[in-house]
């Protein structure tokens, strides 16, 4: 029969159950020879031999199923943990500032909300500065470079009523602000390699802003509300 190890360390559940198994079929197989050698005609087996390989078969039997209830014991226990385990994870997601907080996504929302607007201000901005540049040379005489009229050496000329070149042949434009928007959030889908829009939405740079825009706003989590709420409790 298998004996306990040198180090005297308890073995795997797995292992454990094995063992008592094997030591069981042992003593099934001591009793069975037994027993054989006494049908054989085999006068040295005494009944106290047979009595006692009965008696560490049962034995051995009943420790291979205290092993297997202990293995099963020890797996539903680390299940169980398993399972307490997950549910405080998944609680911890919805405390205050985790991952499932809707304040902490409004506030992003806004944060970009404030972004996208400093950039249409920036851009109107700059296009404006763009006409008035243009409406200064036309005051002092420059002429419209669009005639065939190149700019004088450290100059720019006007080129048309909305583009300034500049000596080198650079031009800058004043193109329109919902273009250069659209330019961004390409870039953006492009980034991501698509922006998710959610299950059986089509994607998100192929379908018009609009249209896009009225679906997230009937979504459960109204973030534009939430955000104009937490911009309106800041003041």
């Amino acid at each position: 029969m298998t004996t306990a190890t040198a180090s005297g360390a308890r073995p795997e559940p797995g292992t454990a159950v094995e063992q008592a198994e094997q030591e069981a079929a042992e003593a099934e197989q001591l009793l069975a020879a037994l027993e054989e050698r006494v049908r054989e005609g085999d006068e040295q087996v005494t009944a106290q031999q047979l009595s006692g390989a009965r008696e560490l078969g049962t034995f051995a039997r009943l420790r291979a199923e205290a092993a297997r209830r202990k293995a099963d014991r020890a797996a539903q226990a680390a299940a169980e943990q398993q399972r307490t385990d997950r549910l405080a994870e998944a609680a911890a997601m919805t405390a205050p500032g985790g991952p499932l907080d809707a304040a902490v996504l409004a506030a992003a929302y806004a944060t970009a909300r404030d972004a996208v607007r400093a950039f249409v201000t920036a851009s109107e901005g700059y296009n404006a500065a763009i006409e008035q540049a243009g409406r200064l040379l036309a005051a002092a005489g420059v002429p419209d470079s669009t005639h065939g009229h190149a700019p004088e050496p450290g100059a720019m000329a006007r080129w048309g009523t909305r583009t300034l070149r500049f000596t080198d042949g650079m031009t800058i434009t004043a193109a329109g602000t919902g273009l250069r928007l659209a330019v961004l959030l390409d870039d953006l889908d492009r980034e991501f390699d698509g922006i998710p829009t959610g299950d059986y939405q089509p994607p998100f740079t192929r379908t018009p802003l609009v249209e896009q825009a009225d679906r997230g706003r009937d979504a459960i989590q109204r973030l534009h509300a939430l955000a104009t709420e937490q911009a309106g409790g800041a003041k």
